[in-house]
């Protein structure tokens, strides 16, 4: 009887959100513009001129597998870094573009941060990059407490 046969679709290949703890993999072009950590600063709507990069700045084309890790309230980003050392490595600030290019789509569960601390505003604050409940980015300043609600990207070994 001439019924509709419907194909198997592979979820993983049209997901646009992560699990918590799900492993994930990035790929990121350091070369590219977008992956400047001072290029991130103006992306996101701040003036660059008065900002600063600490870290080591990353080169060339990578592939890293991560997952997403909650580790509840912290006082502040020390806090997290030492919480977080269990689950693996924090991702470098970098990363970030690669992020929000392979998840576009927000799933509005709450901030997810690279305890990175690797930029200087302005004020002479140390502040760390990430993607805000509702999309878009920034950074936020390292001092500050954060909530049960923040989601973490940590490298994980192969």
């Amino acid at each position: 009887m001439g019924g509709r046969v419907m194909a198997k679709r592979d979820v993983s290949a049209i997901r646009t959100h992560l699990v918590e703890g799900e492993i994930f993999a990035l790929t990121i072009d350091l070369g590219a513009p977008e992956s400047d950590p001072i290029a991130m600063v103006l992306k996101d709507g701040y003036d660059p001129e008065r900002w600063k990069f600490t870290g080591v700045k990353l080169v060339g084309v990578h592939t890293r597998r991560f997952r997403l890790v909650s580790v509840g309230y912290c006082r502040d980003l020390d806090e997290v870094r030492q919480k977080l050392a269990e689950h693996g490595t924090p991702a470098e600030g970098q990363w970030r573009e690669a992020f929000r290019k392979a998840y576009p789509t927000p799933d509005k569960n709450g901030p997810i941060g690279f305890a990175d601390s690797s930029w200087v505003d302005p004020g002479g604050y140390a502040v760390f990059p990430y993607v805000w409940t509702r999309g878009g980015s920034g950074f936020r300043w390292t001092l500050l407490g954060f909530d049960g609600l923040w989601r973490w990207v940590v490298a994980v070994s192969e």
